[in-house]
């Protein structure tokens, strides 16, 4: 299972600039990354996947935030459930319903693929909530011949939104 890595969770910590009574959504979630690094800085995390895998990882990772809820429920059913402030889409699976749904005051959906990005990016023209498109890309550095090279990651296409309200 693949997991957001811990430089993009800090641009999106950085995007959705969360303050300590604001509650968070890390739909998609996963093995629990986002939620993790999250929970200190918010009064409630919703930590949602439809995977009961995904479920599992993220509860043992998270066990020991108090303020952190584990759902497993599609990501459309849980927007039209529950009230947030802001979310993170680790997934883009039904984006779009998610995005006509969502009632978050700031949100930020990665994607992988660039046409993901684009399509995302459509919709929340669409929606009047688009406020930017950043690419992340990293490099970690290894050892090679004795000295220091680099080796890139896949880029992140990070869609940044927030409502008009």
């Amino acid at each position: 299972m693949k997991f957001t890595k811990s430089e993009v969770v800090g641009v999106v910590f950085s995007k959705l600039a969360p303050k300590l009574d604001d509650t968070f959504a890390d739909v998609g979630c996963g093995t629990g990354q986002v939620s993790e690094f999250f929970a200190p800085y918010v009064r409630k995390v919703y930590a949602v996947d439809e995977d009961e895998k995904a479920i599992s990882l993220a509860r043992e990772k998270l066990s020991n935030f108090k303020n952190v809820e584990l759902i497993r429920m599609n990501g459309v059913e849980f927007l039209r459930r529950y009230k947030i402030d802001l979310a993170f889409f680790g997934g883009t699976k039904n984006i779009e319903e998610m995005l006509d749904i969502c009632s978050a005051k700031r949100f930020v959906v990665n994607a992988a693929r660039i046409e993901v990005a684009e399509r995302v990016m459509r919709k929340m023209k669409e929606l009047g909530v688009f406020k930017e498109l950043v690419i992340v890309n990293i490099s970690k550095s290894y050892e090679l011949a004795g000295g220091t090279a680099f080796k890139s990651l896949n880029p992140v296409f990070m869609v940044v939104g927030c409502s008009t309200e």
